[in-house]
């Protein structure tokens, strides 16, 4: 057989691919899950350089809802409890709103911007969420920053001026309202003043300052104790976010 007649064999080798070929959505995941494992560790950080006091309000503030860092609308969106007809809210550019609002969120939002004008240092103590009876609004101790002095009802500068920024707010709704005291689980060393008179004796001091800075007396329905039935922190009685006045104004009653 000659050189020109032998056969051509073709031998193809087939090459291993190691798995197959998988893309590029595993580097999508990865970078995921990186992004995530960053941001689990900033959080962990945060917390380990926050102050006893900066992580009570952070735990605070999802509990309550609180609307001071919220949207326009005060948080408080499809929920109208106030009398009278919807209202335009004017923006911080000074143009007011297409959309009218509820009275509900013309308050929680005139109030909010007053409390972040007037009293940034206190807007961590003071929560404005709506429940079923109304909106309630929520003035609290914390640490070193008291809304009274320690062991009875004399207000503070600082409570002073929260109380007459609430009360100019209250008084652009026609609601009435209800006070209420409320206090942590210290005990009193004598048995003639409890926490039950202590509650008392916050809530008629908050009723007198509103009343000084303007509020209708008429449109106040009750003033209430609690003493320490009624935590907001129930795992800590001792808790600061338990010592605290409730002002309530009422839903409209049909």
């Amino acid at each position: 057989m000659g050189q020109q007649d032998r056969p051509i064999i073709i031998k193809k080798i087939k090459k291993s691919s190691h798995g197959g070929h998988h893309g590029g959505a595993w580097k999508v995941a990865y970078a995921d899950f990186v992004t995530a494992m960053m941001a689990f560790f900033l959080v962990l950080w945060l917390l380990a350089v926050m102050s006893t006091e900066d992580t009570k309000a952070v735990s605070h503030y999802f509990r309550s809802y609180t609307i001071f860092s919220g949207d326009a609308a005060g948080g408080a969106t499809g929920i109208s409890l106030l009398t009278g007809d919807p209202v335009r809210v004017t923006s911080d550019s000074g143009e007011k709103d297409a959309e009218p609002v509820s009275l509900a969120e013309a308050f929680t939002y005139n109030l909010s911007k007053s409390i972040e004008e007037n009293l940034e240092e206190l807007k961590d103590q003071i929560a404005i969420f709506t429940t079923a009876e109304g909106i309630r609004l929520e003035i609290y101790e914390l640490g070193d920053r008291p809304i009274f002095n320690i062991g009875n009802a004399k207000l503070t500068d600082r409570g002073r001026k929260a109380l007459a920024i609430i009360a100019e707010a209250i008084n652009t709704v026609p609601n009435r309202i209800s006070i209420e005291g409320h206090t942590d689980s210290r005990k009193f060393p004598t048995a003639e003043y409890t926490n039950w008179e202590l509650a008392a004796d916050r809530a008629n001091a908050a009723r007198r300052e509103m009343v000084k800075n303007g509020l209708d007396v008429k449109r106040i329905s009750k003033v209430t104790s609690f003493a320490d039935n009624v935590m907001i922190n129930a795992d800590d009685p001792y808790d600061d976010f338990n010592r605290r006045v409730s002002i309530l104004i009422e839903k409209e009653r049909r």
